[in-house]
C-alpha cells in the first residue's frame, strides 16, 4: 500500500520528467547537439524504425550529427503520460512525436510517431533517458 508521501513524491517526479522531456524536445529543435545528447545516459539505447540499434554516447552523437545533413530536418515531441516505479528510480514517458524533412522535390514530408522514453535516476539523483524507442503511427496528424 502506498502512503500519501509516496504518492506526492511520485507525482513530483512525474511532473519533473514531463518537464525534462519537454525541455529535451526544445533542445532537439536547436543545433546544440551536446545539450540534446545530455538527456541520454552514457549507455543509452535508441531503437528507431529502419535503423540498427544505436547505443552509447558516441553512436547517439553520430546519429544527431547525421540529422544536421538532412534537408529541412525537424523533430519535436510532446510527452503525454508518465509512470514512475514504486521505488522511484525508473520511469517511462509515453510521447507523440514527428519528424519533418524535405523530399527530393523539396516538398516537406512529416512522419508522426508514438514513442516511449525509459528514464533511470542516476546516482547523482538526475534523471537520464536509458531507452528511447518510437514507431510510426499513420493515424496521427498532430502531436498536441
Amino acid at each position: 500500500m502506498k502512503n500519501i508521501n509516496q504518492n506526492a513524491k511520485q507525482e513530483s517526479e512525474a511532473n519533473k520528467l514531463m518537464n525534462l522531456s519537454r525541455e529535451w524536445s526544445k533542445s532537439a529543435a536547436t543545433t546544440d547537439i551536446e545539450k540534446t545528447l545530455s538527456f541520454w545516459s552514457a549507455d543509452a539505447v535508441c531503437l528507431f524504425p529502419g535503423q540498427p540499434i544505436i547505443k552509447g554516447t558516441d553512436q547517439i552523437r553520430q546519429m544527431l550529427m547525421g540529422t544536421t545533413h538532412i534537408p529541412g530536418f525537424e523533430v519535436s515531441w510532446d510527452p503525454k503520460e508518465v509512470t514512475i516505479s514504486q521505488n522511484g528510480d525508473l520511469a517511462y514517458v509515453l510521447t507523440l512525436n514527428y519528424f519533418k524533412s524535405l523530399d527530393s522535390l523539396g516538398k516537406t514530408t512529416t512522419i508522426f510517431n508514438k514513442g516511449v522514453e525509459i528514464w533511470k535516476k542516476q546516482t547523482d539523483g538526475e534523471w537520464k533517458c536509458v531507452v528511447d524507442i518510437y514507431n510510426d503511427d499513420p493515424s496521427l496528424t498532430a502531436i498536441r
